[in-house]
């Protein structure tokens, strides 16, 4: 039987009821206002997000149609002027390295190519730009508004990236860079016998023979029964995912012009008196300085 309750007891469970309801719907629209906050906040975040992602693929497209148009404007201006009888290896090098480029960035456009793979064939427009540049500025065709001083032509650079392999090729690259002066006849032989050796060390100590030939059991060997260098490319290339030939083709090629700029310089064939200027000086570190970091790039799993 139920109990009777009295007059002030009812009135007294229905405060109670309806203060337990405030609270309820209080808790409810609590919980609505802390949904409809988070929820805001994630469609903000995703749209700053998205902001964020347009501006970097919208900077970044805009660089690499600035490097494909340099490029090309560098092209123009060799063209535009008569062949050369100096840099004879070096010149069939630059041809080949933007002949290279283009058939890869053709082969590749629109593919389904990793963002690693496109962040090296996009670097490829900037080597094969500073490799046509540097022809142009021996041939006394280069930008003297771009020149840095001379004590700014030797100052450090690409210290990061040379880092992570260890600190003698630090001290290798700022010896290289300490070599290049105007009144110094041999600069850029030493700066070039340097650099060679930052190169070549960058590649060798992310592709030991040991784990290439592990990897790549059928590689190509050199007469000294080791692996090649573009073994070594394809090695690096698969670290990264990538499987593709025009990629090691653009690598394989971007080596070998900076180490036939090399070999010109020591063999003497550069037709040059030996004393050469900030112009000329600044596109020869331009041009090594953006080779090691393509190599950075390659050997950055």
């Amino acid at each position: 039987m139920a109990r009777k309750l009295t007059p002030a007891q009812a009135r007294a469970a229905i405060r109670a009821a309806q203060q337990q309801k405030k609270q309820a719907v209080n808790k409810h629209n609590r919980e609505v206002r802390q949904y409809n906050a988070w929820v805001k906040k994630a469609v903000n975040d995703y749209n700053r997000e998205v902001r964020s992602y347009n501006a970097k693929a919208c900077a970044h497209n805009t660089k690499v149609k600035n490097q494909r148009r340099r490029l090309d404007q560098e092209i123009r201006r060799l063209r535009s002027r008569p062949a050369a009888s100096t840099f004879v290896m070096y010149r069939s090098s630059v041809a080949t390295l933007a002949q290279t480029y283009v058939a890869a960035d053709t082969r590749l456009l629109g593919g389904a190519l990793s963002t690693a793979g496109r962040e090296l064939v996009d670097y490829g427009s900037e080597e094969a730009a500073n490799s046509v540049y540097l022809l142009n500025a021996m041939d006394g065709d280069g930008e003297p508004e771009d020149d840095p001083t001379e004590e700014g032509l030797r100052g450090p650079s690409r210290q990061a990236e040379l880092l992570a392999f260890g600190q003698d090729l630090v001290d290798r690259w700022t010896g290289a860079l300490f070599s290049l002066s105007p009144r110094n006849p041999d600069a850029a032989r030493h700066f070039c016998t340097s650099a060679r050796e930052v190169l070549i060390t960058m590649i060798d100590d992310r592709a030991p023979d040991a784990a290439v030939t592990a990897a790549l059991p059928d590689c190509d060997m050199t007469d000294k029964g080791v692996p090649t260098r573009r073994s070594k490319i394809r090695y690096l290339l698969g670290r990264k995912g990538i499987d593709e030939k025009a990629l090691e083709d653009l690598v394989e090629e971007d080596m070998n012009n900076v180490l036939t700029l090399f070999r010109d310089f020591n063999n003497g064939t550069h037709g040059h008196a030996g004393r050469f200027t900030v112009t000329q000086l600044n596109a020869i570190r331009i041009r090594v300085e953006s080779a090691i970091g393509f190599i950075h790039t390659l050997c950055t799993a």
